[in-house]
């Protein structure tokens, strides 16, 4: 090995290099005479310095020696680098290279130190030609493009590989949603303001003065006949359901349904498949087509009586939909979507076959969405009568699907369980006041059913009314809820008070002060049923209600000697969440509503 140094140190005084003092160098011709010999790990390493050395040695040989200083690590990393052409450095210095290769920048031996353009040459090993770059540029570019394409194939199949297929989800193809509302108030608008529309053939709406025609007590609604053929045309602008989710949802009422009853169409081509939509009643029942693409309720629908009504296309599961009183009626799977691309919207009228048939009887509150609006949306808007959260600022509005506003007399709004509530004081008349209710005792229709729920913070318990029902304003009335005392004893919570049964249903003392969640039910098989938080205290069973005839008047904290003058006062303190449904609630339903 001794041999090989001296050699070195004759190489490069005979190169004109410039040797640094204790530092042994391998000349290009000690590599050649151990050609034949497999070279150590070491030697490979020593081959890397000489050839670099030498490469930086004939660009700078002018240049005078300078003491070594402190070197950059990137100076190590590209002395590691192999030399993968196995050709000297210095011949990729030669005139076919650019000649900006000879003036490359120097690296400093300091952060933030000027450049020492007289630096040896083994501080230039680091310095790495243009074509070296461009090899290393297009090498990375390379494989940083394949990564790209592997992220890229990996996403796209990951997407396609994870899209859901039968999801019970709504899926639509626009992600817009569009709807339009007509309440038949008495008005052709759409509540949104745009699918406005027009009475055909003379169609009139119910009186505004009718105590038992609308299924609730405000507006009016649609009053069609089979001859002179009425309908409601919506012809500008085009609503669109083509390929997409929508629901179609109403209350009716029939006069007649003999023979086919059109409720709703929108038809592009009457004798092209899926392109001619019509919703109609068919051997009383519920039919709905999209042509040759049908499905058929299972309820029968019966005259003079109000239904609400509704159907669902789920564009993501394929599945048409029918619902009676919000309850699912029948339900198709694997319908192909809705494809008509024009037509007008008719309402009381479809055309089925190239015919076109008419509705006889009333329709009210008509609402159309493209969404696919879920199970228990429906049943809220089909046995929600009316809903008062007593919260500001319309502390009297009915947050409900109908829109029954009620009327404060001498209350005060004050913190309720739920956000705000409303008191009653003791002294004065005070109560709250809504009308227009269709199916609750003393309303239009006998047997039907219904539900009450609401809190109660008595501040005082002593014999007194909280819920009353009147056929007229002031006029004959039942008295649901209430407290009846005895002598000094707290007041017992009761239901279902009238002439002949002063004392129907009792319940536990309720603590004064305090608030407490009461509610009652009523079916004609199981009667009246009371919940008090939530827990079930008792069922009279069987009975009949019997009714007026007339949409009924509700009374909140309002007093009348309507059971024998037992009950003396009306309800002070506070109310709130006061629900009415025209439907029996399950002890589930109550238990929810019992913990918000």
């Amino acid at each position: 090995m001794r041999k090989v140094v001296r050699s070195v140190k004759v190489g490069f005084i005979r190169r004109g290099s410039i040797p640094t003092e204790g530092n042994d160098y391998e000349t290009s011709s000690d590599l050649e005479l151990q050609s034949h010999h497999e070279p150590t790990n070491n030697q490979r390493f020593q081959k890397r310095i000489s050839q670099s050395a030498r490469n930086q040695a004939e660009v700078h040989e002018e240049k005078p020696p300078v003491k070594f200083g402190t070197t950059k690590a990137i100076r190590l990393h590209h002395v590691e680098e192999p030399n993968n052409g196995h050709q000297p450095h210095s011949n990729m210095s030669n005139s076919t290279m650019p000649s900006s290769f000879s003036q490359q920048k120097n690296y400093n031996t300091t952060t933030g130190a000027p450049s020492d353009v007289g630096k040896s040459s083994l501080n230039e090993i680091g310095t790495t030609s243009k074509w070296s770059t461009r090899k290393k540029v297009l090498v990375g570019s390379t494989v940083a493009l394949s990564i790209a394409a592997v992220i890229t194939i990996t996403v796209v199949l990951s997407i396609l590989l994870t899209k859901p297929t039968g999801s019970t989800s709504t899926t639509t193809a626009s992600s817009v949603v569009v709807s339009a509302y007509w309440t038949f108030d008495g008005t052709t608008a759409d509540s949104y303001g745009v699918y406005g529309g027009q009475l055909v053939n003379g169609t009139l709406y119910t009186s505004a003065s009718a105590t038992n025609m609308p299924y609730v007590g405000i507006g009016q609604a649609l009053d069609l006949t089979q001859t002179p053929l009425n309908s409601f045309l919506v012809s500008s602008p085009f609503f669109s359901l083509n390929d997409t989710s929508f629901t179609i949802e109403a209350w009716i009422y029939l006069k007649a349904s003999s023979s086919d009853r059109g409720i709703f169409g929108q038809c592009s081509c009457s004798s092209c498949a899926n392109q001619c939509l019509y919703l109609i009643i068919r051997n009383n029942r519920l039919y709905v087509d999209f042509t040759s693409n049908y499905l058929s309720g299972s309820t029968i629908l019966y005259n003079s009586t109000w239904y609400h009504i509704a159907f669902v296309y789920n564009y993501g599961t394929q599945q048409q939909i029918l619902y009676v009183n919000g309850v699912q009626d029948a339900i198709k799977s694997n319908a192909q979507p809705y494809q008509g691309q024009s037509g007008n919207i008719t309402i009381g009228s479809s055309t089925v076959s190239s015919t076109q048939i008419y509705f006889s009887g009333y329709i009210d509150n008509l609402l159309l969405t493209t969404q696919a609006k879920s199970s228990t949306d429906l049943l809220s808007d089909a046995s929600l009568a009316a809903y008062y959260s007593f919260d500001s600022p319309s502390s009297n509005a009915d947050s409900g699907p109908n829109g029954i506003d009620g009327s404060a007399i001498n209350t005060l709004s004050v913190t309720g369980r739920v956000n705000q509530g409303i008191y009653f004081y003791p002294s004065i008349t005070s109560y709250f006041h809504a009308y227009g209710f269709y199916q609750i005792p003393d309303g239009v229709i006998t047997n039907k059913q219904f539900s009450f729920a609401l809190w109660i913070n008595p501040s005082s318990t002593s014999s007194s009314t909280i819920i009353q029902m009147f056929s007229t304003t002031y006029g004959l009335c039942k008295t649901l809820l209430g407290f009846y005392s005895y002598g000094t004893s707290g007041g017992q919570i009761f239901a279902v008070c009238n002439g002949a049964s002063p004392l129907g249903l009792t319940g536990p003392f309720i603590t004064q002060n305090t608030w407490t969640h009461v509610s009652l039910t009523y079916s004609l098989s199981n009667g009246y049923t009371l919940y008090v938080n939530g827990v079930l205290f008792g069922s009279t069973g069987y009975v009949a209600s019997v009714s007026s005839g007339t949409l009924a008047h509700l009374f909140i904290g309002y007093y009348s000697a309507c059971c024998l003058g037992t009950f003396s006062y009306n309800y002070q303190g506070s109310i709130d969440e006061l629900y009415v449904y025209n439907r029996e609630l399950s002890q589930s339903e109550v238990a929810k509503l019992a913990n918000p």
